[in-house]
């Protein structure tokens, strides 16, 4: 770390007296900071000094929290007497000797620094690449970083930090910005271990009424679930998470008797700042949601956002809700079949109570996603999905899962206008819902409206930045952005967390080959061949990778290899016309795109609009007419399914 006062030189040259005293307040307000966070002071020249520590992480933690402090230190002093610094940080090797270091990444650091403003803080490309999913800041990329005497090219990022509090008389200001939190999934203490999705079906519910609090960003299950019997201290799993409190805590269920514990805890300081426990009756299950969000917001100091009282509804029936859970647990695993034994659970829970929208909501997205993977047509279950969604609808308007849930139906119908509305009133009524944001990216994305949806794809990383489908769509963003390491890094990262996955897989494998790293392609898509994932994900990726790579004949044989699989693999005619489109049969491709049927939802017409792999495909003239028939074609002309028809599947 390197530091340097700004204007020291202009000071001392005008007022030497002044600068000495400024300087001295200066290193004794930094000093304990570089103590706190493990740095090795190596020398000062003159305003400035070289820190070494012993990681990038506390270097950079270590550079905000001095940056904050000389903000927040003697507001209103006159310019003179303010201490503004310069901060760069580098890593890299470094060479001891007397007490001092050597070496490049000494002078690169020091390079680093003056391309900060005033106040700021510049880290180099290794820094970036060691915090950045591990601290609560944004980081902006430096174009073309000009550093003396260094040859080899060095990307440089910049934290970006809140404003500086205005001075006194000034008009300027802002409101504070939203403090992050992380619900952990909750221990089941239950003698019955079936009680695990009731834990974490609860989890889920308290991170939806947390979510309620408008000055308060809770991180979405997706991320949380990831610690679930993982053995980490709460310092650790703030920092990966970059939230500032973690909710913990325990459930134990024993007949209609239930037992909640939680506790609220500092990330940084490990610090208790409330615990609480109820007993009470199951039927009381959701008075108690209310009453740990109300106690969260208290111990933080903040104002939950009340539901207006016209648009309230009566609690579920105690055992539709636990059924409810039980589908909720049942859906977030993503497979195939634990999709289909969710429907049971939200069609049981139905039948005891009718009138309960998210159980209605739960089913619709059922049909969704099994659409989505082509385990039933669209023909079959697109009607289906949005009579449930709009029963839901029509009993609960002010549900933000509702919503999103019709908003989902609505891009796969092909219904842009009104599916767009729907996720912004889902996002309006809870804004930290993650997945609203993330489904409203691909709605924009289809309709090539790119940077809405990179603000929408930053908003659903930063509420779940361990999910594996979001960081997919982060990495793809980030690539056709003009950024492909960092593009790279998040589809890497979406694998470690979904090694299954076959979208981050291909646009993994084509990231590698058109940034000319063939090899690296090859064997990722031979290890993701010989991995677990389902033989229609393979044939699909090889398919569609091959192309990229340009062996027409190995992605045929993975087609033929595709159309042999039992007819219990519905894999709709777009899934080959994208793989045609890879390959050169533009032909083949636009005879299947430009029939109705085959349009595809939201997610299948971004993947058309913005995939790199289909950059030749996008030049042909007809690719204009296939944007102009999907924007001028009305919402998909499905039969309507009335809600006495919906156990069908």
């Amino acid at each position: 770390m390197f530091t340097d006062i700004v204007g020291f030189t202009a000071l001392a040259q005008t007022s030497e007296s002044d600068a000495l005293r400024l300087l001295e307040r200066h290193n004794q307000l930094l000093r304990p900071f570089f103590l706190r966070f493990r740095g090795r002071e190596v020398k000062t020249m003159g305003d400035s000094f070289l820190v070494e520590f012993e990681s990038a992480l506390e270097a950079t933690t270590c550079a905000v929290e001095i940056q904050r402090s000389l903000r927040s230190a003697v507001p209103g002093l006159p310019d003179r007497e303010r201490i503004r610094i310069r901060i760069g940080i580098h890593l890299g090797d470094v060479v001891s000797s007397n007490g001092d270091v050597f070496g490049d990444a000494v002078n690169i650091a020091s390079r680093i620094e003056p391309l900060a403003e005033p106040g700021g803080i510049c880290v180099s490309g290794p820094v970036y690449d060691q915090v950045q999913n591990k601290v609560d800041l944004r980081f902006d990329r430096v174009d073309a970083p000009e550093l003396k005497n260094v040859q080899m090219p060095i990307p440089v990022y910049r934290i970006i930090l809140a404003p500086e509090p205005p001075q006194p008389g000034s008009s300027s200001g802002g409101p504070e910005a939203p403090r992050r939190l992380a619900v952990l999934p909750l221990t089941n203490m239950s003698a019955d271990p079936q009680d695990e999705f009731f834990a974490d079906g609860l989890t889920e519910e308290i991170i939806t009424e947390l979510s309620r609090i408008a000055s308060l960003r809770v991180i979405a299950r997706t991320s949380v679930m990831r610690y679930k019997g993982v053995t980490k201290s709460v310092r650790e799993i703030g920092a990966e998470l970059r939230v500032g409190y973690v909710l913990e805590g325990s459930v134990r269920k024993a007949g209609n008797r239930i037992r909640i514990t939680t506790q609220l805890i500092d990330a940084a300081t490990e610090e208790h700042l409330w615990a609480d426990r109820f007993d009470r009756e199951l039927a009381d299950i959701f008075a108690v949601q209310a009453d740990i969000a109300s106690s969260v917001a208290e111990a933080l100091d903040l104002r939950l956002r009340p539901t207006p009282a016209a648009a309230r509804v009566a609690p579920p029936n105690v055992e539709a809700y636990t059924l409810y859970l039980r589908g909720r647990f049942l859906w977030n695993q993503r497979t195939s079949a634990s999709v289909q034994e969710a429907m049971h659970r939200f069609e049981e829970a139905i039948a005891i109570d009718p009138s309960f929208p998210l159980a209605h909501s739960g089913l619709a997205d059922c049909y969704s996603i099994l659409v989505d993977r082509g385990v039933i047509s669209d023909e079959e279950g697109i009607p289906k999905a949005r009579a449930e969604a709009e029963q839901g609808l029509a009993l609960d308007s002010s549900s933000a899962e509702v919503h999103a849930s019709l908003g989902l139906v609505l891009t796969h119908s092909s219904d842009f206008r009104r599916a767009e509305q729907e996720l912004r009133a889902a996002i309006a009524l809870n804004p930290g819902y993650a997945i609203a944001h993330h489904w409203l990216h691909l709605v924009l994305l289809s309709g090539g409206r790119v940077e809405e949806a990179v603000r929408e794809m930053r908003a659903a990383e930063e509420l779940d930045p361990l999910s594996p489908i979001v960081l997919n769509s982060a990495g793809l963003l980030s690539w056709i952005s003009g950024h492909p390491e960092e593009g790279l890094r998040k589809l890497e990262r979406a694998l470690e967390l979904a090694p299954t996955s076959d979208a981050a897989m291909f646009n993994l494998v084509s990231l590698l080959a058109l940034t000319h790293r063939e090899n690296d392609a090859r064997a990722r898509l031979k290890s993701f061949e010989d991995g677990a994932a389902a033989p229609t994900s393979k044939f699909w990726v090889a398919a569609c990778s091959y192309g990229v790579l340009g062996d027409r004949a190995e992605a045929s044989g993975m087609v033929e290899r595709m159309r042999s699989l039992p007819q219990t693999e519905h894999i709709p005619p777009r899934m080959f016309g994208f793989i045609l489109a890879v390959v050169g049969d533009f032909d083949g491709a636009y005879s299947i795109f430009l029939d109705d049927r085959n349009s595809g939802g939201g997610a299948f017409r971004a993947g058309i609009r913005v995939s790199p792999a289909l950059q030749k495909f996008r030049e042909d003239p007809r690719f204009e007419l296939l944007v102009k028939k999907w924007e001028a074609a009305s919402p998909l002309d499905l039969p309507r399914v009335e809600g006495a028809a919906r156990h069908g599947t």
